[in-house]
């Protein structure tokens, strides 16, 4: 159980701090973030398994050259361009840059830099089904909280994901993210 718990803590994520917060919603000001990403077809529950597989294979640098890359937290998901499409992505460790990121042997996974942002993000536990109804529910409720605050959305949804499956519903960290803009 005690695993299941401290891993995430010791994996690195993309640095933010926090300008409002409000129970389980906060407002955020990401540095940036270095990702690499994966567009995948099908539902989100399978198209987030689909992603997965081919960027554990590019850190863990199965057919590529270099060393391994070491696993960050979280993995994240975003609706694509078309109905059915989903871009999974995991941001890159704080020492990598576009300059010094290793090629990828795949020629689906592509570089993405997000610039310093500010977001919206609603945490929550619990274990997200093939129906992905815990998270359309949350992102209702963040889509709510934003309504009577002066922030525009800007972005799709993003779906972020921090445990590995085998983690307890009770144990895992999921956030759903916007990226927002001040409205005054």
């Amino acid at each position: 159980m005690a695993a299941w718990y401290l891993v995430p803590k010791f994996l690195e994520t993309p640095s933010y701090k926090v300008a409002e917060k409000d129970g389980n919603i906060e407002v955020r000001i990401y540095e940036g973030m270095l990702l690499q990403s994966v567009k995948v077809s099908g539902s989100q529950y399978q198209s987030l398994r689909k992603g997965f597989r081919p960027l554990v294979n590019y850190i863990s640098a199965k057919g590529r050259d270099g060393e391994k890359i070491s696993m960050t937290a979280p993995v994240m998901q975003s609706l694509g361009e078309k109905e059915d499409q989903w871009i999974v992505s995991f941001s890159m460790p704080s020492k990598y840059n576009k300059n010094n990121l290793p090629e990828p042997n795949n020629k689906t996974i592509y570089t993405e830099t997000l610039e310093p942002i500010m977001t919206a993000v609603i945490r929550f536990a619990g274990k997200t089904d093939k129906n992905s109804l815990l998270i359309k529910e949350k992102e209702k409720v963040l889509m709510e909280w934003l309504k009577y605050r002066d922030f525009k959305i800007i972005s799709k949804p993003k779906y972020l994901f921090y445990n590995d499956p085998s983690t307890p519903g009770f144990l895992r960290r999921n956030e759903v993210m916007f990226i927002i803009s001040k409205t005054s």
